[in-house]
């Protein structure tokens, strides 16, 4: 017995006339008969007297009573799945970095968009206080972001460590300090590694407001040291790759190491700053309302399976 049967036998029920019943259901008599016919077979009970006129037996009494019953059963069924069906339809707003939307985007969303095809999906690259304030605004859903601010009605989840290296081009320091002092530079700093012994080297950094720009300007003023800064950008990987080039030093996160398609330059060191830059933690910050929905839930255990 189906819901569809139920629905035919709880309209003849009611109607107690076959072709009343027949019209409401937009079927014929002698189908609807059938039906009734079958489900008497199914059941092995009379459901109807038919004779004088038609009429419910005991069985069918008790079928009927217990077919309304269905009625709440079946739309707390329906309301159940209408909301599950509502969860897997939305729109899913990401604010993050441009340099680190490259990093951690592509190793989320490609299996994301597959298990939640209906799911549209919307970054915002901007920078940190921007995108904050779209966060506290309403405007995303998700801040991915290193900061760590501490703003009422924020909740976060540790996402992973990020550290920062210096990437040196030995040729740069023997164009700045010549072959005999550039080559002692170099032997120094694979095993003690001092910002001093390179600040007269050119420098590529990333534009101001950009995490590892901010990082190393603030170990400048601690140390009231000046770089000498050639060029700035916005994309870090443009600012590795001039290095790898040994155009410059600059400053790199190994998280985006792992985007980094070309072969490493041999001549180039990777040296960390753990000594001057302590590691970062990414966070994936959002409201306590944000998680009211299950595609967006399933988005937080995205990042935490890729990271």
């Amino acid at each position: 017995m189906n819901f569809l049967i139920l629905k035919y036998f709880k309209t003849v029920a009611s109607e107690l006339n076959i072709t009343h019943a027949a019209n409401k259901l937009y079927i014929s008599q002698q189908a609807l008969s059938a039906h009734m016919r079958n489900l008497e077979d199914e059941l092995g009970v009379k459901l109807f007297n038919r004779t004088p006129r038609l009429s419910l037996t005991d069985a069918g009494k008790c079928l009927y009573e217990a077919a309304l019953g269905f009625d709440d059963v079946n739309s707390t069924l329906n309301d159940k799945l209408n909301a599950i069906r509502n969860e897997e339809r939305g729109e899913l707003r990401i604010g993050i970095s441009f340099t680190r939307g490259q990093f951690i985007l592509p190793s989320v969303l490609p299996e994301y968009n597959r298990n939640h095809p209906q799911v549209r999906i919307n970054i915002y690259e901007e920078r940190s206080n921007a995108l904050m304030d779209r966060l506290l605004r309403g405007e995303i859903d998700f801040w991915i972001t290193a900061e760590n601010p501490t703003v009422e009605g924020l909740v976060s989840e540790e996402l992973f460590k990020e550290s920062f290296f210096i990437v040196v081009p030995l040729r740069i320091l023997e164009k700045t300090f010549g072959s005999e002092k550039g080559a002692k530079i170099a032997r120094k700093i694979e095993t003690d590694f001092d910002i001093e012994d390179v600040i007269d080297c050119p420098f590529v950094l990333l534009n101001p407001g950009n995490r590892s720009r901010d990082l190393f300007d603030n170990i400048m003023r601690t140390r009231r040291l000046t770089p000498q800064i050639i060029m700035e950008t916005d994309n870090s990987q443009t600012a590795f790759s001039l290095s790898q080039r040994e155009m410059a030093l600059t400053v790199y996160s190994d998280m985006f190491l792992h985007n980094y398609t070309s072969t490493l330059n041999p001549n180039v060191k990777l040296i960390p700053l753990q000594k001057y830059i302590p590691s970062d933690i990414l966070h994936v910050f959002f409201t306590e309302n944000t998680m009211s929905s299950r595609f967006k839930k399933d988005f937080i255990n995205s990042l935490h399976s890729a990271f």
